[in-house]
Order: C-alpha cells, then sequence, then structure tokens
C-alpha cells in the first residue's frame, strides 16, 4: 500500500513532462509504454543533465507522475490524454513545447494538479495548512499555508526527518522510511520548491529547514519591503545593522514573497543608494560550517544573498537616512 501512496519518489522534470504529455496528445487513439521509450531516444528534453538517454525506469516514473496527477489515463492501448478533466484542458491551452523552461502559466498549471493531488496533501502540502481548512487549491495553499520546519534526527533506531508545522506544533510529520524521503523531501517538496516554485526555504542552523508558500509572481523590488524593511531601521541610531537570513526567516511566509525576489530587493536599494548600505560578507567556509557533504554545502548556501562579486552576504548595514529616502520612493511611486 506505501509504494501505491508514495509514488512521488524522486525528482523530475517538469519540461520533461511536458514534452512526454505533449507527445501522448498526439496518439488520441493511445500509445504504448514501448513506443514512448523509443521517442525518448530521440528527444534532448527526456535526458540526464550529462546529456545521456533515461533508463526505462526513469520513463516509467514520468509516465507514472502524470497518471496520478490525473492528466493521462489508462486505456485499451496504453495511454491517452484525460481530455474529460476541465483542468487538463485549461494545461493545454498554455503548454508551450519545445521552450527550454516553462512559463509562468506552465507552472501554475502543474502546481494546481500537484496541489489537488490526495498523496501529495496526505504526505506534505497538509502538515502546512491551518487545522480548519480540509479542501483548499493551489491558491489557498499559497495564501493561507504556514510555515513548516524539517530537521534530520540521528536516534539508535536510525536516522529520522521530522516536520512540524511552526504555528501548530501538534501538526508534524515523522519520515522512518527511504520510500517516504524519497517521496517528500526529494519529490514533491523538489517540484514544489525547485521545478515549479510556489515553496521556497532556507537552512537555520536553530530549526532546520525553514519551507513556506510563496506567491509565483511579483515585482522587483517588491513596495512591501520596502516598507518593512523602513520599519526596522533605527531613528535613533545612524547606523542599523540587520541579519539577511533572518529577515527572510521572518518576511519570506509573511509576505509570501520567494529568498531570490526578496534578496533581489535588497540588491536593487543597495544599487540606488549605496551612499546609505552597506554589504557585509562571510566566508563561504563559516556560512557552510555544519554541512557534511557537497550537496548540504550548496543547500545551506542557497539561503544567502550573494552580490555582483561572489561573495555570501550575511548582514547589512543601512544608514538612518535610508527611511526617508525609501518613504520618498513609495511616495513617487503612488
Amino acid at each position: 500500500m506505501e509504494s501505491r501512496t508514495l509514488w512521488m519518489r524522486g525528482s523530475v522534470s517538469f519540461v520533461a513532462l511536458r514534452e512526454l504529455l505533449c507527445f501522448i496528445a498526439l496518439h488520441p487513439e493511445g500509445i504504448r509504454p514501448v513506443d514512448m521509450e523509443n521517442w525518448v531516444r530521440s528527444n534532448s528534453f527526456l535526458r540526464t543533465q550529462t546529456g545521456k538517454l533515461v533508463s526505462k525506469t526513469t520513463i516509467y516514473h514520468y509516465r507514472n507522475t502524470l497518471l496520478h496527477l490525473g492528466i493521462i489515463k489508462r486505456i485499451d492501448k496504453g495511454y491517452t490524454v484525460a481530455r474529460e478533466n476541465p483542468e487538463v484542458s485549461l494545461l493545454f491551452q498554455v503548454l508551450r513545447p519545445g521552450m527550454p523552461d516553462l512559463s509562468i502559466e506552465e507552472r501554475e498549471m502543474f502546481a494546481r494538479f500537484v496541489v489537488m493531488n490526495h498523496d501529495c496533501r496526505r504526505y506534505f502540502f497538509d502538515i502546512f495548512m491551518p487545522e480548519e481548512i480540509s479542501e483548499y487549491h493551489l491558491v489557498d495553499f499559497i495564501g493561507r499555508g504556514q510555515p513548516v520546519a524539517w530537521k534530520r534526527l540521528s536516534t539508535p533506531q536510525g536516522r529520522f526527518e521530522q516536520l512540524s508545522n511552526l504555528l501548530h506544533k501538534e501538526k508534524s510529520l515523522w519520515i522512518r522510511s527511504e520510500n517516504e524521503r524519497q517521496a517528500i523531501l526529494y519529490g514533491v517538496r523538489y517540484w514544489a520548491r525547485n521545478q515549479l516554485g510556489f515553496l521556497d526555504e532556507i537552512f537555520l542552523e536553530d530549526i532546520g529547514g525553514l519551507m513556506f508558500p510563496v506567491s509565483m509572481t511579483g515585482s522587483v523590488p517588491d513596495p512591501r519591503i520596502l516598507n518593512a524593511l523602513r520599519e526596522v531601521i533605527s531613528p535613533s541610531e545612524e547606523w542599523t545593522i540587520l541579519s539577511l537570513r533572518r529577515l527572510v526567516a521572518e518576511w519570506g511566509p509573511k509576505y509570501r514573497i520567494s529568498i531570490e525576489r526578496l534578496y533581489q530587493t535588497f540588491l536593487w536599494i543597495y544599487r540606488r543608494f549605496p551612499q546609505y548600505v552597506v554589504m557585509i560578507p562571510t566566508s563561504e567556509a563559516f556560512a557552510a560550517i555544519t554541512a557534511i557533504s557537497p550537496q548540504a554545502e550548496a543547500y545551506h548556501l542557497r539561503g544567502y544573498l550573494q552580490d555582483e562579486k561572489g561573495r555570501y552576504i550575511s548582514h547589512i548595514r543601512v544608514h538612518s537616512n535610508l527611511r526617508e529616502v525609501i518613504l520618498c520612493q513609495e511616495l513617487l511611486s503612488v
């Protein structure tokens, strides 16, 4: 039973899913798995990062993902598109096969299928939602989802991961098996964060990985961040020092803003008012001091702002005059 509900195991490329889906759509009478495998051999989108052909197991995993998401269905002659599903019709209106990346419209439509899926909810998205919400869609998840932290715990019984809702700590999930680990941490979490961009995450030494829903679009600079920055600048001190990662941990969940857009807003401020902002770098080794592998090091570093010089910025020092400068900027933009 577990293997049937943990079908999300492992990462998938949604660009590759799009290409496979568009190929299946060319065969309304149905297409057999062996024909999909033959087609994959000639399609560059369905290759590994090193350019090698993917295995039959990988092709099965991609096909199975589309099947479980309800985008395709089984018929006598193999598989075909589930065109009777109105959401599938909407998906096909935005697909752009052959493009190297997903458009925002494609990401949003695929995200709707992922959030609607019962197994993805049960093992992941439900932990983010307030107790009073049992039925929800993508817009609800982004607008009402709460921050969730996960950490790895080593015990005499083995290695486990725990996911906990930070506002309702009784809402938690223990990851005890490798199947769960692959489906939750390296499956649906990766889809939402890396592939589709409606979840973001920052590692903090005291709580672990902090995950939070984010809007998929938005402006740079973000006016809410400009206003929030103005409020935390001390009016009585000449300079205020701020930890960027702590601001991400507070403002990311509060404003549903991705780390990238938040940091792009800080870089916009720095470029526009360099006389009032000082970047304070840290060494790469210190930023990832607790990492025990190259993968963990990259994971820790993704939470830092990296400036044009390649430095990892841990703090910024801002001048009190920036309060009035930001206020004038806001007034000019009204």
